[in-house]
């Protein structure tokens, strides 16, 4: 989705029966990030939840190492290359304050007055680091004290409304410079981490409502059980019936739903954003953008991840490593390659777009529309598959090495 609307498509070039179907490639970036920080708060928190990490000095250190190891190698990288090879002003003295802000993860692309050019999409990987600094102690104050699908409703609307109210505060002294700005909008609305709190602590969330979910249902299936006087052949009927209606349901359900989000969200954009229309202003024109949507995806993915999730949330660390011969076994598991390159393709899209835009060129719009994105998946895909293969997976061996060596030092304090 990131990568569509980074590609520009071209407004009025799908037309058929006098309707505008344009608005179906005008997929939401906005949306698409909002995913990525709700999915974000799910796994930071099952990291917590599943025994992975403990609050402790050594667990917080571990878990912000491993997450360091994560995420900083190939940004540093990036960094590196673009410094030299394609956005060299930062390296001019009186860009030196931008260079650091990019260094510490505190970066915004429209945090000075006068921006200068660089990889834009980085600004969320400062969000992201941000809040994992925040995780040990969310996970402190949101473990004793959700503990029951009641706690997770009034937990639940209490964050998304505080931050909603949050928003409305703050913004409510400059509405008409976010409508018309893109620099405001974006300074102010988009890319702070307390803007975002909601989506990330939504997806935290549902690490007990699943815990809480399945002790129930344990519970509850046990005792239906027992009440059927241990008749094995009714109790496996029970078990089948149980089991198909609670989750394979639930997962159409939400991948329509899922669906329904971008379509809505798309037409949104289209039409009442007004996206790609040259006269259109700069910022956000619409309440619904700056105030609905977000809660609205971050209600609409905790429940895909909820329905996803639930029947697999101790299997954390149970897959076999990836290779040909187990996505021969299991195809689905192909869906593990994107999910490995998707941090590559992500740092790497905006400048190879931004490269390649003067390059293919038509006379038809969406012809060109095509060749850009196309071109643009090929060319970051071959960069994230190098960059994983020479960067990530060296960080990746340090970090399970550097597990191991604590499990064998606590071996050692024991003795």
């Amino acid at each position: 989705m990131v990568v569509t609307i980074h590609c520009a498509p071209p407004r009025s070039s799908i037309i058929y029966l006098g309707y505008d179907f344009s608005w179906l490639i005008f997929s939401n970036g906005l949306v698409a990030v909002w995913i990525f920080f709700c999915l974000s708060g799910y796994l930071m928190g099952k990291a917590f939840y599943s025994g992975r990490y403990t609050v402790d000095t050594k667990g917080i250190f571990n878990f912000w190492c491993n997450r360091a190891l994560r995420i900083v190698p190939l940004y540093y990288f990036v960094l590196l290359i673009l410094s030299i090879f394609v956005y060299t002003d930062i390296l001019k003295m009186a860009n030196w304050g931008y260079l650091f802000r990019l260094l510490t993860f505190t970066y915004q692309p429209y945090f000075y007055p006068q921006p200068i050019a660089f990889n834009d999409s980085l600004w969320s990987l400062s969000t992201e680091v941000q809040f994992y600094l925040l995780v040990p102690f969310i996970y402190s104050i949101i473990a004793p004290l959700i503990i029951s699908l009641r706690h997770f409703i009034t937990a639940f609307f209490i964050v998304i409304i505080t931050v909603f109210l949050i928003k409305f505060i703050t913004l409510s002294g400059f509405q008409k410079q976010i409508i018309e700005q893109f620099a405001y909008a974006f300074r102010y609305w988009y890319a702070p981490l307390i803007n975002n709190l909601d989506l990330f602590i939504c997806g935290f969330l549902i690490n007990p409502l699943i815990q809480s979910y399945r002790q129930n249902k344990n519970t509850d299936c046990a005792t239906k059980c027992i009440d059927i006087n241990n008749k094995s052949n009714l109790n496996k009927k029970y078990l089948s019936r149980f089991n198909l209606f609670s989750y394979a349901n639930n997962k159409i359900i939400a991948i329509a739903l899922i669906v329904l989000l971008y379509l809505f969200t798309a037409h949104h954009f289209y039409n009442q954003e007004l996206w790609g229309l040259p006269t259109r202003t700069g910022g956000f024109r619409t309440s619904t953008t700056i105030f609905i949507l977000q809660p609205l995806t971050a209600i609409i993915t905790c429940l895909f991840i909820f329905a996803f999730e639930l029947t697999k949330y101790e299997s954390y660390s149970k897959h076999e490593k990836l290779s040909f011969t187990n996505i021969l076994k299991n195809p689905i598991r192909a869906l593990e390659i994107m999910g490995n390159l998707s941090y590559g393709v992500y740092v790497w899209h905006v400048p190879i777009i931004q490269k390649i835009t003067p390059i293919f060129i038509s006379d038809i719009p969406l012809e060109a529309f095509a060749f850009r994105i196309t071109a643009t998946l090929i060319l970051s895909s071959i960069l994230a598959t190098i960059t994983y293969y020479l960067v990530e997976i060296p960080a990746a061996k340090f970090k399970i090495y550097r597990e191991v060596r604590n499990q064998e030092s606590e071996v050692r304090s024991e003795k």
